[in-house]
């Protein structure tokens, strides 16, 4: 068996690896650009002279806090992942130690949990 073909604790082997974390690379600069324009919008909606009632005005930064809060949670998911790689602790259940399994992963490469453990 070549070594690129072993697999880790986590049941994962070097190829899967690096695309997960590509992936999660991936996943954060998403996450990062996210918030940055959502910042931007805020900004400029809190230049726009057209008059808005104060509801609507309400319900718009209720929407656009609630999209920067699960924005920040994803972040932080996705962060926790890419450390748990680098510390070699990737791929394991929170939970229960035992491995996550590629395809979750591959869906989710944030995940925490094996699927049956959800």
């Amino acid at each position: 068996m070549r070594q690129s073909q072993e697999r880790d604790t986590s049941g994962l082997t070097g190829p899967e690896r690096i695309k997960l974390k590509l992936d999660l690379e991936r996943e954060r600069s998403v996450a990062l650009g996210e918030l940055k324009n959502a910042e931007t919008s805020a900004r400029a909606a809190e230049a726009e002279s057209e008059p808005m009632d104060a509801a609507e005005l309400a319900r718009e930064q209720g929407d656009g806090a609630l999209f920067v809060a699960r924005t920040r949670e994803h972040l932080h998911d996705v962060e926790d992942a890419i450390a748990k790689i680098a510390e070699g602790r990737y791929g394991l259940s929170e939970r229960s130690g035992r491995p996550i399994g590629y395809d979750r992963l591959a869906a989710v490469p944030w995940a925490r949990f094996a699927i049956d453990e959800e």
